[in-house]
Order: C-alpha cells, then sequence, then structure tokens
C-alpha cells in the first residue's frame, strides 16, 4: 500500500465526505489548485481515476470510515 502523507490523508478524508474541492480547500487553508494537486497525486497513489473510486480505494484499505 502506497504512504500517504498527513495532509493527503487529511484530504482523503475531506473527500469522503462528499466535500467539493472548494470546500476541502476551505477546510485546510489552501487554494482549490493546491487541492487539485493533492487530488491528482491521490489518485496516481490508489490507482484509481475517480473521486469516487479513490474513496471506495480508501475505504477497502480502511484509511477513511464513514
Amino acid at each position: 500500500m502506497p504512504k500517504l502523507t498527513t495532509h493527503e490523508l487529511k484530504i482523503l478524508k475531506l473527500l469522503a465526505t462528499g466535500k467539493s474541492n472548494k470546500q476541502i480547500a476551505a477546510a485546510v487553508c489552501v487554494c482549490e489548485k493546491t487541492i487539485e494537486f493533492h487530488l491528482a497525486k491521490l489518485y496516481t497513489k490508489s490507482g484509481e481515476r475517480t473521486r469516487i473510486a479513490t474513496v471506495v480505494w480508501a475505504l477497502q484499505k480502511g484509511l477513511v470510515t464513514v
């Protein structure tokens, strides 16, 4: 399993709650472009291509709960 940073885990947890990029950016005090960058890294690390698939992957790995 790929190693996720603390910041990536925080973003992943917010993603799993259905937050938009704008809402996630506000929650972690960064701009939306930064969230897009982090999501791209999460997609790469998870091997998935969509938000939903990445959340499902994280749920299966026990990285997030809903």
